[in-house]
């Protein structure tokens, strides 16, 4: 594990863990949306899950959907996926 895959492990999951402990979620859905478009999915999936246990089911217009970290999280990762694929092709054609 680099010193960059640290430190990013570290940012994500006290932002992650800020925003649970200050209760205000807008540092949660940071931290996960930082883990999953950098590209630690299984981390960012696994903090979504843990800040689903730890937040509860949500209330009110957002009832349906019951675990929305992890939902945002598996977002991220369709997004950062996506994007890869439009913004860096990786079957370059040298000549045209």
């Amino acid at each position: 594990m680099s010193h960059s895959s640290r430190l990013l492990y570290a940012t994500t999951f006290i932002l992650a863990s800020a925003g649970f402990l200050l209760p205000f979620w807008p540092l949660s859905v940071a931290g996960v949306a930082i883990a999953a478009l950098s590209g630690r999915w299984i981390f960012a999936v696994i903090i979504g899950l843990l800040l689903d246990i730890a937040w509860g089911a949500p209330t009110g217009a957002y009832q349906y959907i019951f675990f929305p970290f992890t939902v945002l999280a598996l977002a991220c990762i369709v997004a950062r996926h996506w994007g890869t694929r439009y913004f860096f092709d990786r079957n370059r054609q040298e000549k045209i």
